[in-house]
């Protein structure tokens, strides 16, 4: 029996909400809440979409049991396609040679064998950074809670922190742990390994392991791209006023941890409201970068802007290839990119303008930060999540799956090797640009 890439990965994602929200309707899973089916629904889409934006306060709404549910579907939709391909390849049967040439195209090995080793040694750096951390976690909540809440918390913020998924058993996030250096540098650790994506982490390995002097095109601007954009975040915050009135480490350790998960990961340990509409503009752009393909974070991905870039450079140079690291990117590459980019920010608009028609009233910049953030399922909010009304509320839930779903489904198309150019060659027309 053989399986379409797309559709595994598309009923795959939508099964998982599915189930995720029977779970939460369960008594078992309420906790103070009353039921409320929206809320089920867009609480199982942002768990199973790692984007963390919420209409309730998780910790009070649902029930321990609920909690794990919840956790359950930010791990498996934080591995994602990864996970599914890892089943379709190892377990359910065999693929057509059309899909199976499509996901060694997706993950860039030569051999079917090398494509179900790398996914397989993923699966397992996955979980082993997450027991790590878990593990850390645990003995730094042990100073605030008992044993077995410390090992309930550093399991859940494990997971949700390498999965980039923003829930929090706490209303206020994290901002509670604001100074407690320990919880925010490992926190800030876990966000950026999930960041920069599973295959990078087994390219990290192999290199060292191997004894190779240099690491992969794709690895090295995922951690150049990462490290900039990152660093531009931190000076960025470095003068807003979220932190005034504190010492220096404490002004320190938070704009850390609030550059490195502003962009992908949605936690706070302060506040947003504070910062100014200019700061607020430009995190809506570093939303939209999100992190590297391969991770468990969403946006436009930090690999797709670095090809964008290397286009407008070399047609503003004259040149005919596209070089980066020393190295001829393929033009096939570059229109893959230049279309999810344009898809990307067309879809965004779009559902922006769409809110602000139904919510105006909330202010169109806290609603376009709303959007995307959804989008790119950062899950970070200016505080109109739970102001939404029901139409709002699934317009968020459409993002979040389109913006989880839709652009890779996207990509593995665009990678679909049978499509055949047409033979049939059309005169060429001369159109003004500029």
């Amino acid at each position: 029996m053989s399986y379409s890439p797309v559709k595994s990965i598309v009923l795959f994602f939508l099964g998982l909400i599915i189930a995720g929200m029977l779970l939460l309707s369960l008594p078992v899973s309420w906790g103070s809440g009353n039921f409320s089916f929206i809320a089920n629904l867009f609480t199982a889409v942002s768990a199973v979409c790692v984007t963390g934006l919420s209409v309730v306060d998780i910790g009070e709404y649902y029930s321990i049991f609920g909690q794990i549910i919840i956790l359950l579907l930010v791990q498996f939709g934080g591995m994602g396609y990864m996970f599914i391909s890892t089943v379709v390849t190892l377990l359910l049967g065999k693929m057509t040679l059309k899909d199976r040439r499509i996901m060694q195209d997706m993950f860039d090995v030569s051999s079917f064998s090398g494509l179900k080793r790398l996914l397989s040694k993923a699966v397992f750096f996955v979980l082993s950074i997450e027991l790590v951390g878990a593990v850390i976690l645990i003995f730094i909540f042990l100073r605030n809670f008992s044993f077995l809440k410390s090992i309930y918390l550093g399991v859940f913020y494990s997971v949700t922190a390498f999965c980039n998924a923003g829930f929090s058993v706490f209303e206020d996030s994290l901002a509670q742990f604001a100074d407690n250096p320990g919880l925010l540098y490992v926190m800030s650790i876990l966000i950026l390994l999930g960041g920069i994506g599973f295959f990078v982490i087994v390219d990290i390995y192999d290199t060292y392991k191997e004894k190779r002097l240099h690491f992969a095109t794709h690895t090295k601007v995922v951690l150049s791209m990462s490290v900039a954009v990152s660093f531009f975040t931190f000076i960025l915050l470095l003068f807003s006023d979220a932190v005034k009135g504190h010492g220096i480490l404490y002004f320190i350790n938070n704009i850390f941890f609030q550059a490195v998960s502003i962009r992908t990961a949605g936690f706070y340990s302060i506040p947003l409201n504070p910062l100014d509409e200019f700061t607020n503009t430009i995190l809506i752009f570093l939303m939209s970068i999100g992190a590297s393909p391969g991770s468990t974070a969403g946006g436009v991905k930090v690999t797709t802007l670095v090809l964008v870039f290397v286009f407008v450079r070399s047609v503003l140079k004259g040149n005919d290839e596209f070089v980066l690291f020393k190295k001829r990117i393929p033009f096939d590459l570059i229109k893959k990119a230049l279309a999810i980019f344009i898809v990307f920010f067309a879809l965004t608009t779009l559902f922006s303008a769409i809110l602000v028609l139904l919510e105006g009233y909330l202010g169109a910049l806290n609603i376009i930060f709303e959007v995307v953030s959804a989008f790119a399922t950062v899950g970070l909010s200016l505080g109109i999540t739970k102001d939404l009304s029901v139409a709002g509320k699934m317009l968020i839930i459409i993002a979040m799956i389109v913006g989880r779903i839709g652009i890779l489904a996207l990509l593995i198309v665009m990678l679909n090797p049978i499509i055949k150019n047409k033979k049939i060659k059309y005169p060429e027309a001369k159109i003004l640009v500029g």
